[in-house]
């Protein structure tokens, strides 16, 4: 096989769907280029499903078994200020050896190498053992309404979801799992020329935070998928009145965990805020946190797990050498498959932590080397 040959041609790919801005809702340019693609390197079956995710499917040896499935997501997040990068977002530079751009690793670099891993079977010749399914999916960076489209809609066995997330090319069982709450503090508005009349919840706010700066680093934390974090995010109040002292003041707690319920973190809060006056609220509407015992995850595949065993020395027989185990520090549609008990796994080039960040690129290095690991996996599972 030539390996050579297919990392420009994945690599010429990837730029491509780096030129092809696609925000969340925004999706259907790229839906259709990487459709097109798919026809283009004659794969058996290649559609657009109702919701804008594009699907390609080739043929295994045997179509009675399970099917290994695919998984990236088409959209990304928005590039921001654009005078803060080094090269114009959608611009797909290469430089240093390095593919550079809004999506290089989140989540274009890694579908391209996915869409080649499958192409790179036909070019050779070859099948695959059983059917190998991409599905590059919609609306991910905003909640998932593809992935669980996707996953609802689903009318075939699966034996296996590869989740292409940048994992650096490690092997990703799982992440935390996320919940996003206000904490919201009360007082009494006054005119801001007379504060000794008011009762200011910033100050209570204020006083909050310092301690949950100090207690949320004496959470517990999960074997593999790491320490539970809670991220202070964006801070409301209700006036916009430069004026006048605001009625209430809340800030957006982001809760990452594998370990914690709503429960534990209601008390844990509670104890954090003990002599303030604040309620706790869901984060999407104005709901009151509604608490259960149920450990709040992500997903998770334990390492002893026999799709897990087979996995890594597939992959590792095609890239050449060990390929560790890792975890995400972010949230995948991987747990969108959780409830319909899926195999997972994570395994993808580039470095999660650019993603999101004006310096975004992936490794043209990494790339091959996915590609090597995707097509052995491919070929032997």
């Amino acid at each position: 096989m030539d390996f050579e040959k297919l990392t420009a041609d994945c690599l010429d790919f990837a730029r491509r769907l780096i030129q092809t801005p696609s925000m969340s809702y925004e999706e259907a340019a790229i839906a259709n280029l990487v459709a097109e693609e798919m026809r283009q390197l004659a794969f058996d079956e290649v559609w657009l499903d109702e919701i804008g995710n594009a699907c390609g499917r080739i043929y295994g040896q045997d179509r009675t078994l399970g099917a290994l499935v695919l998984n990236t997501h088409l959209d990304h997040v928005d590039p921001g200020d654009l005078t803060l990068w080094p090269v114009p977002p959608y611009s797909g530079e290469i430089v240093g050896g390095r593919l550079l751009g809004r999506g290089a690793c989140d989540i274009k670099g890694p579908m391209a190498v996915q869409v080649y891993s499958m192409a790179a079977l036909l070019r050779n010749g070859e099948r695959p053992l059983r059917d190998v399914v991409f599905t590059g999916v919609v609306q991910e960076e905003i909640g998932g309404a593809g992935a669980i489209y996707w996953v609802e809609n689903l009318d075939y066995p699966v034996a296996l979801v590869v989740i292409g997330e940048p994992s650096s090319n490690k092997l990703a069982l799982g992440h935390r799992g996320g919940r996003w709450l206000w904490a919201a503090f009360h007082g009494r508005s006054v005119h801001a020329s007379v504060p000794e009349r008011g009762d200011n919840p910033n100050y209570q706010l204020a006083t909050f935070l310092g301690r949950l700066q100090t207690a949320a680093a004496e959470l517990p934390e999960h074997p593999l998928l790491g320490n539970t974090t809670i991220a202070p995010t964006v801070i409301e109040v209700d006036t916009t009145s430069y004026n006048v002292t605001p009625a209430w003041t809340r800030v957006l707690l982001d809760c990452r965990t594998s370990v914690e319920s709503t429960r534990s973190l209601g008390n844990f809060f509670r104890q954090v805020g003990e002599g303030l006056n604040f309620t706790l609220r869901e984060g999407y509407g104005e709901a009151l946190l509604r608490e259960t015992d149920e450990i709040i995850t992500g997903f998770y595949t334990p390492p002893e797990e026999e799709v897990v065993i087979r996995t890594k020395a597939l992959i590792e027989a095609g890239a050449g050498h060990e390929v560790p185990f890792s975890n995400y520090r972010f949230a995948t549609d991987g747990r969108h498959f959780v409830p319909y008990n899926l195999p997972m796994i994570g395994y993808g080039p580039g470095d999660e932590f650019v993603a999101h960040t004006v310096k975004e690129n992936i490794a043209i290095a990494e790339i091959a080397e996915s590609l090597r690991g995707y097509v052995h996996l491919l070929r032997a599972f």
